[in-house]
């Protein structure tokens, strides 16, 4: 038996999503899910840095994953980090340690392009990962609440477009800076994760998913920013940014929002970095991510106060 690793394409990867579409499809059809994976590989970070990667025998799906080439700032310094999403095995071939040795063949190949680090994102709990060396980062969703005001706050808020990623990456930059752990996110990074949700809302029937993207501007350049999704389960602030450290411009963008949904008072669920809070806002909840944070080769491990991380970041 000679089983490779290889870069999933043409009958290969039409295997890996025939066999992952009921898990992932995200209520798309079978052929727009194919053309939701096919054009985040198109956009200029998803070319260079996104790949679906398989373990295959003698051309059989075996186990398959996407592969992330990142960057964090770890202690001030970059890090290149191998992220692992999407792992999954075909249900006859399961219990036989295929997903195992598809990770650490993934992680084998990065180690020889010198890259030491891993992060995952786990839907199925920290045990399993855990019996492979990956660590929990115990990153909690928040739910916040804002009240119905009279009115709209007056701020100059308008839509974001593709011109203010290159401003909006060097917020998101300061905005991080201070933590031990954080993605460095330059302006493709950004563009990708706004066009990745920008596809699943437009290949998505009907209006059952949306995506906001709103600047407010100081001196022509914006100040401030948000990321919103809306979907069956409710709104999600998958990011956000602020040149003033106390987020209030956030909180202003987030009051004209809610004044806009005409709801006596809105619940939003986001990942904020430790620490901020615009101070519009009354946090209602705290919870463990369902989404579980895992990382490999950081010693020590990470703590939640030294991690900045955003939910629209999760793969």
């Amino acid at each position: 038996m000679h089983v490779d690793l290889l870069l999933a394409t043409g009958h290969v990867l039409e295997q890996a999503l025939n066999e992952s579409y009921s898990l992932w499809g995200e209520g798309l059809s079978r052929p727009d899910y194919g053309r939701y994976n096919a054009a985040q590989l198109r956009t200029e970070w998803g070319a260079a840095s996104l790949a679906r990667v398989a373990l295959v025998e003698d051309g059989r799906l075996l186990a398959t994953a996407k592969r992330y080439d990142l960057v964090a700032r770890l202690g001030g310094q970059p890090r290149p980090m191998l992220g692992i999403g999407a792992v999954f095995t075909p249900p006859d071939l399961r219990r036989r340690g295929l997903a195992r040795e598809l990770i650490e063949r993934m992680i084998e190949d990065a180690a020889a392009r010198r890259v030491t680090g891993a992060l995952l994102f786990s839907e199925i709990g920290p045990d399993y990962y855990a019996r492979l060396g990956f660590s929990i980062v115990e990153v909690g969703d928040v739910t916040f609440e804002i009240p119905a005001g009279r009115g709209t706050p007056a701020i100059p808020m308008r839509s974001g477009d593709d011109r203010d990623v290159a401003r909006i990456a060097e917020i998101s930059a300061r905005m991080t800076e201070r933590f031990r752990f954080a993605l460095e996110r330059p302006a493709a990074f950004i563009q990708y994760g706004l066009t990745k949700k920008r596809l699943l809302a437009g290949l998505t029937p009907g209006t059952a998913r949306q995506v906001g993207f709103f600047v407010v501007e100081e001196g022509a350049q914006p100040a401030a920013y948000i990321v919103m999704t809306v979907t069956p389960r409710g709104p999600t602030l998958e990011e956000c940014g602020d040149r003033d450290p106390s987020g209030a411009r956030v909180g202003a963008m987030l009051q004209a929002y809610a004044a806009a949904s005409r709801e006596d008072a809105l619940r939003l669920n986001a990942w904020l970095p430790p620490g901020f809070c615009p101070p519009q806002l009354s946090i209602v909840r705290r919870a463990p991510a369902r989404d579980v944070m895992m990382t490999r080769g950081i010693d020590p491990p990470l703590r939640t106060a030294e991690v900045g991380y955003w939910h629209g970041d999760i793969f």
